[in-house]
């Protein structure tokens, strides 16, 4: 693996293609915090739409944020040439190399806030005190990420599973077949997150759970155009 200050971009030979894989991902996402916007548009008194599109719009800028920090992390050796240190002056070009790991940490922050607003909507319980915690719980999960790189997934893993496990328990109940659709999507992108936990010690991990996170986000599309479209028709 690559690493800089203890943090996993890309694995040797895979660099390039796995921004590649994200830009697709980033874009899915937002066209799914997209959909979530027109279905608030639909019905305005539904305002976890409003919610729900939020957080998809965050899920979306931590890939935007995990792609800027992936190139300026392989340019990290821009830093060493001279001809920065007369431009910029010799702080601002040695600190570049901090770029990788500050851009980590904002990637950490905007992916699991964007898990945990999803997951605090899937919830028919009102808002209270322990949403307040968990929110708490995140920002320490992010701090300890600067000194082991997993504890993002692990707690990503968990709240995808939480997810996971929801709208299984709620197809059980209505049989619908878009939340099913839901429970299909999110168990994917829990596996991704799962494997994504391993990647420091096998490289091809890395590479499969690129690829299921990005199949997992093409379900949930999927599966946001048809509500949708179901919500046009009703409309």
């Amino acid at each position: 693996m690559v690493y800089w200050l203890e943090f996993v971009y890309s694995p040797p030979g895979f660099y390039g293609k796995d921004i590649a894989i994200d830009v697709l991902s980033a874009i899915v996402v937002l066209l799914i915090g997209i959909f979530s916007f027109r279905n608030f548009s639909l019905d305005k008194r539904n305002k976890k739409h409003l919610f729900l599109g939020a957080a998809f719009v965050l899920l979306g800028l931590s890939f935007i944020v995990k792609i800027l920090t992936n190139v300026l992390s392989h340019a990290e050796e821009w830093s060493s040439k001279q001809f920065l240190i007369p431009m910029f002056g010799r702080d601002i070009a040695t600190s570049y190399t901090m770029i990788p790991a500050i851009g980590f940490l904002l990637y950490a922050l905007l992916t699991l806030f964007g898990f945990y607003v999803i997951y605090a909507l899937s919830s028919k319980d009102e808002l209270s005190m322990n949403y307040v915690i968990i929110a708490y719980f995140i920002l320490i999960s992010t701090y300890f990420t600067r000194f082991t790189y997993f504890i993002i997934y692990l707690t990503a893993f968990i709240f995808v599973l939480a997810l996971s496990r929801r709208y299984f328990l709620e197809y059980k109940k209505n049989s619908y077949k878009n939340t099913l659709f839901l429970c299909i999507s999110f168990s994917i992108i829990t596996l991704s997150q799962f494997a994504f936990i391993f990647t420091a010690t096998n490289h091809v991990l890395y590479v499969l759970a690129e690829f299921i996170q990005l199949i997992g986000y093409l379900f949930l599309l999927y599966t946001f155009v048809m509500v949708l479209r179901n919500a046009t028709k009703t409309k």
